[in-house]
């Protein structure tokens, strides 16, 4: 038996993608992306810059909040800027990882927060939060992806609605749309985590402790490539001490 939660495992993962002076922005309900920059501050990123969509620069609170919109980020932060100011920042380039999760990821890392069920009248049955600035999928220079579910509703092979550019069709698509940046590179969910292969198409690259590989195959809507997945490393006990006792100190992640 796990002794971390899906909410932990997947912030240790997504800590241990980012680097040293990343400049790195979540969305707005972003809990796990957020402890996972301040938990890779800590451990190997020093010089790593998280900003929240508020435009809260590192912020250094006493517990973690589930909106990364709270007005108490600004508790010890080192600056407080706008949204203008991340938005121009974005404009010139100067992001280097952004989070997204979807109400539906496709096999090729295209997002929907838009909605999902559209009939012949063009309406969604579901309509999801939106996006605020779809640019940050094109200017920002990787995007992580992360998702607390694992279900073929959320995992498809073609999203309804495109609220923000993954490898859109496949190899070469992006630059064919004059996008520049790499792109999606993994994707992170309580059962694995995908990278995307030479055709960037979502493939499993590790499979998490305790996993059945039916589980997976069952629960991903699009086909994925049957091996003898390696498995990923368990969080270590520094990394769920580091991450319990200075990021997460009120449990938000185990609740």
């Amino acid at each position: 038996m796990n002794s971390y939660s899906n909410d932990e495992l997947m912030t240790v993962l997504l800590a241990r993608e980012l680097r040293n002076e990343d400049l790195a922005v979540t969305g707005a309900s972003s809990l796990v992306p957020v402890a996972a920059c301040l938990l890779a501050q800590i451990m190997h990123a020093p010089d790593l810059t998280l900003i929240t969509p508020a435009g809260v620069v590192n912020p250094a609170p006493p517990r973690l909040y589930r909106s990364a919109s709270d007005g108490r980020w600004v508790e010890g932060a080192e600056a407080v800027g706008t949204a203008y100011d991340l938005f121009e920042m974005s404009e010139n380039g100067r992001l280097d990882v952004m989070f997204y999760g979807g109400v539906q990821i496709d096999q090729r890392g295209n997002i929907n927060l838009t909605g999902t069920g559209y009939g012949t009248d063009g309406r969604p049955q579901f309509r999801g939060p939106g996006l605020a600035n779809t640019s940050f999928a094109v200017v920002s220079k990787r995007i992580l992806l992360f998702s607390a579910a694992h279900t073929p509703r959320t995992f498809v092979e073609k999203v309804e609605f495109l609220t923000a550019a993954g490898h859109l069709n496949g190899p070469g698509d992006r630059e064919r749309h004059g996008i520049t940046t790499e792109g999606p590179v993994v994707c992170v969910t309580p059962l694995v985590t995908f990278e995307f292969d030479t055709e960037k198409c979502m493939q499993v690259r590790s499979i998490h402790p305790g996993v059945d590989p039916d589980d997976v195959v069952r629960n991903t809507g699009f086909p994925l490539r049957l091996a003898s997945w390696p498995h990923t490393d368990a969080p270590t006990s520094e990394e769920l001490s580091l991450l319990r006792r200075f990021v997460d100190p009120s449990g938000e992640l185990s609740a």
